[in-house]
C-alpha cells in the first residue's frame, strides 16, 4: 500500500440509530486513504445499520459523518459525490444489457464517465453488449463494482460483494479490489462473513457486536500476536500473561493466547517442558475477540 495521505476519507463522530431493543453505537472510526478497513461482526451486530448510515439510506438520530471532509448532509447530495457502494442486491434491469444499466446509473452521478466505466469493463472482462440475465455470478459482481467506480469515488463501500461467489471468481474480484488501492488515494470499508477476503485484504479490523465496537487492530498485529501454545507442567490453576482459555489434562496444557510471546516467556519461567505454538487464523482469532474472550482496548486513531 502506499503511503497515507493526512486528509481522512471518513470520519465517524458518536453515531447512533435506535430500533426497538438495539441500539447501534455510540461509533466512533476513522478511515484513511491507502487502507482496507474490515468490519467484523456476527448477524445483528449493525453491520449493514452502520454502512446504511455511511451512505445515507438511513438517517441517525445522532452523531456526524464526514466524507473527505464534506459532511453528510441527507438534503445536500452532493456529499455522497466521493461514495461508491456495492452491495448485496444489484438493482440492476435483468434484461437491459450492461452497457445501458452502466449508462441509467450514470444519469444519477453528476461525475459519471461513461469512459471510465467502459475501460473498466474491458478491463475486467465484463461484456457490454450482455443482458444480465446471461451474465455469470463472478460478472455480475463485476459490474456492481464498475456501477461503483464509474464517478471515480475515493470511498467504496461494500457490503457482502463477494457472497455465492466461487473460489476462482472471488481471487478476480478481490485482485480488482486490491488494484483499485496501489494508488494510496482510495479507501475501502468492507464488511462481508468471508473472514477469508478480510484476511487477504483489509489492513485493519474492527469488531462489531451488539452495536457496540469491541476492538480495532492491524490485522498483522492480530495474526503476529495469537498462538495456540501447548505445553507440559506440574501445575495447576495457572495465571499466565495474555491467555484468555486453558485447558488442562493432568500435566498437558493447551492455552490461547493473543499476547504469545508474554506467554511464553512466563512459561520459561516456569520450567515448562514441550512448548509448542500454532498461528491462529483470523476466523479463529474473530471467534475469541466477538464471544468476548479476547477483546482488548479500541484502539486510538
Amino acid at each position: 500500500m502506499s503511503e497515507h495521505n493526512s486528509e481522512h476519507a471518513l470520519i465517524i463522530e458518536r453515531l447512533v440509530k435506535r430500533y426497538p431493543g438495539f441500539t447501534l453505537g455510540p461509533i466512533d472510526l476513522d478511515l484513511q486513504p491507502g487502507v482496507v478497513l474490515g468490519l467484523i461482526g456476527p448477524n445483528g451486530a449493525g453491520k449493514t445499520t452502520t454502512l446504511h448510515c455511511l451512505t445515507g439510506l438511513l438517517v441517525p438520530e445522532a452523531g456526524t459523518i464526514r466524507v473527505f471532509g464534506r459532511e453528510n448532509q441527507p438534503d445536500d447530495p452532493r456529499w455522497r459525490q466521493d461514495i461508491g457502494v456495492v452491495g448485496e442486491e444489484s438493482g440492476f434491469y435483468l434484461r437491459w444489457t450492461v452497457e445501458e444499466n452502466l449508462r441509467l446509473v450514470g444519469r444519477f452521478q453528476p461525475n459519471w464517465s461513461d469512459q471510465r466505466a467502459r475501460r473498466l469493463a474491458e478491463r475486467f472482462g465484463l461484456p457490454l453488449t450482455k443482458r444480465v440475465n446471461e451474465l455469470s455470478k463472478g460478472n455480475k459482481a463485476k459490474l456492481a463494482i464498475v456501477a461503483a467506480l464509474g464517478h471515480a469515488p475515493r470511498l467504496l463501500i461494500l457490503d457482502e460483494p463477494t457472497a455465492g461467489l466461487d473460489p476462482i471468481v472471488r481471487v478476480e474480484v478481490l485482485g480488482m479490489l486490491w488494484e483499485l488501492q496501489e494508488d494510496g488515494e482510495h479507501a475501502i470499508f468492507y464488511s462481508t462473513h468471508v473472514l477469508s477476503d478480510i484476511e487477504r485484504l483489509a489492513d485493519e479490523l474492527v469488531f462489531l457486536s451488539d452495536g457496540r465496537i469491541l476492538q480495532r487492530s492491524a490485522k498483522d498485529d492480530l495474526v503476529e500476536s495469537w498462538r495456540r501454545i501447548s505445553f507440559r507442567l506440574a501445575a495447576d490453576n495457572l495465571s499466565l500473561p495474555g491467555v484468555i482459555d486453558h485447558r488442562q489434562v493432568r500435566l498437558e496444557h493447551q492455552v490461547t493466547s493473543r499476547d504469545h510471546q508474554a506467554t511464553l516467556d512466563a512459561l520459561r519461567g516456569l520450567g515448562a517442558e514441550g512448548v509448542e505454538q500454532a498461528r491462529m487464523s483470523i476466523d479463529e482469532i474473530a471467534v475469541e475477540i466477538l464471544t468476548g474472550k479476547g477483546a482488548g482496548r479500541v484502539a486510538a486513531h
